[in-house]
């Protein structure tokens, strides 16, 4: 900072220019002085600020750090689980193959069963029927068999009375006449044999 003083008479500088010029540089540096009070008041509240910030960031990183380990580990969780995922699709996809295999399985046996029952139903049926009909044959069959029974019985019996009636009451002529033929073949045998 350069100045002009004016020079006095007697030698020197003048004094109130000396002064004026102390109060003006002593004024300009307590200006300074405290604009730069100021201003590193505002600079010690922003390193204090920036500390303050840092020490926060510092926490931010170690809990990052942390979250970024935790971060880690549950991505190998994740890849871990994707795989048991994996294999528990593959598992599920094998068991829906077996399952079908199954349904279709039951549905077939379903469908043998029906088609049994539905052909045992009809066994059933038509052997009721040749049954009811063999019943119907047979019953004919006694009703008839029992008629000719009757006629049969009624007609021995006739034939039975018959008999009796001639072992009461026998014919013997028969006898006599065989008698008599003997009779005259025996008296023949007696005779000569004439020549």
């Amino acid at each position: 900072m350069s100045t002009n003083f004016k020079t006095c008479l007697f030698g020197g500088f003048d004094r109130e220019d000396v002064i004026s010029f102390i109060e003006k540089t002593s004024r300009e540096s307590r200006e300074r002085i405290e604009s730069l009070e100021k201003e590193n008041e505002s600079l010690l509240q922003s390193n204090q600020s920036m500390e303050s910030e840092l020490r926060l960031m510092r926490e931010e990183f170690m809990e990052n750090a942390e979250q970024a380990q935790q971060a880690a580990a549950l991505v190998a969780q994740v890849e871990e689980l994707s795989q048991q995922l994996q294999q528990l699709q593959d598992e599920a996809e094998a068991l829906r193959i077996q399952a079908n295999e199954y349904r279709a399985l039951k549905d077939h046996i379903a469908d043998i069963e029906i088609s049994a029952h539905r052909r045992t139903e009809e066994f059933r049926a038509a052997a009721i029927a040749q049954l009811r009909q063999t019943i119907s044959q047979q019953y004919d069959w006694c009703q008839q068999a029992a008629r000719q029974y009757v006629e049969l019985s009624e007609q021995f019996s006739q034939k039975l009375f018959a008999a009796q009636q001639m072992i009461a009451s026998p014919d013997m002529s028969g006898f006599e006449r065989m008698e008599q033929d003997l009779q005259q073949i025996n008296e023949a045998l007696d005779r000569p044999i004439e020549a």
